[in-house]
């Protein structure tokens, strides 16, 4: 599969030995209550499921970290092989199958034609049902190339390069790899590949994005308007909002 040369690129097959292993498709359909739609987005958009690689503390020198909320005692990266069909907006349901048939921690690799989009999720533990997860935060990765210039590419690769996660316990080495997939995410409305580790550094790039949806919730009715004074006030929104926004992004630095 292509996927491997993401695995190369991160330094992932310079410790771990690929596993390689095809996942059959009617597992998931066992594992996860999906409905018929859902089973649709796995057989007509899937053509390949593969489980490249295992992380354990047998297979790598990693801790697990074991509490009342988590339990991650190692990580699967999951390669899947999508179809010309599939399109943006399967992927988050198929990244939401997937991630709630398996309980462990789950790096995705999608790949398309040369492309790749990567996607994490951190999971807590169903108090109710022990065996089950509850899926957190999703991020999703825009697609990329390996071999462009582009530099936020270059900045996302650099930072969940093996040799520059965190080895202290699987859950840091997977909160890593999740932080630098939601940076990456944000770099449109950020303006920056920002890897917010902190709860200011969260909220920072929250109170972005709730302003930048607010500006296209402005702009919208401001197209819709007729009235030439009820357009400059909404302008004077926007251009309020706008300034908001470059105050938080230069906090954010």
């Amino acid at each position: 599969m292509a996927g491997q040369m993401f695995y190369r690129v991160i330094g992932l097959d310079d410790k771990v030995r690929p596993l390689n292993k095809k996942l059959d498709k009617k597992m998931f359909y066992d594992f996860a209550d999906l409905n018929k739609k859902e089973k649709d987005y796995i057989t007509k958009y899937i053509e390949r499921i593969e489980l490249s690689y295992l992380l354990t503390p047998n297979t790598i020198n990693i801790q697990p970290f074991i509490n009342e909320n988590y339990h991650y005692e190692g990580v699967m990266f999951i390669t899947i092989q999508l179809r010309e069909e599939a399109r943006d907006n399967h992927l988050p349901v198929i990244g939401e199958i997937i991630q709630g048939a398996l309980p462990n921690p789950v790096v995705i690799v999608f790949e398309k034609q040369g492309n790749f989009q990567i996607g994490t999720c951190l999971k807590r533990l169903n108090k109710v049902d022990m065996s089950q997860v509850v899926l957190e935060e999703s991020y999703y990765t825009p697609w990329f190339q390996l071999d462009g210039d582009d530099e936020t590419v270059h900045q996302f690769i650099k930072t969940i390069h093996i040799t520059n996660l965190s080895f202290s316990h699987f859950f840091q080495f997977y909160k890593d790899i999740h932080l630098a997939v939601q940076a990456f995410q944000h770099t449109k409305v950020v303006g920056a590949f920002i890897v917010a580790e902190d709860e200011e550094a969260q909220q920072l790039i929250a109170q972005i994005q709730a302003h930048e949806a607010e500006i296209t919730k402005w702009k919208n009715k401001m197209k819709k308007e007729t009235q030439f004074n009820r357009k400059v006030e909404y302008n004077m929104k926007i251009q309020q909002l706008t300034k908001q926004v470059e105050q938080l992004k230069q906090q954010l630095q």
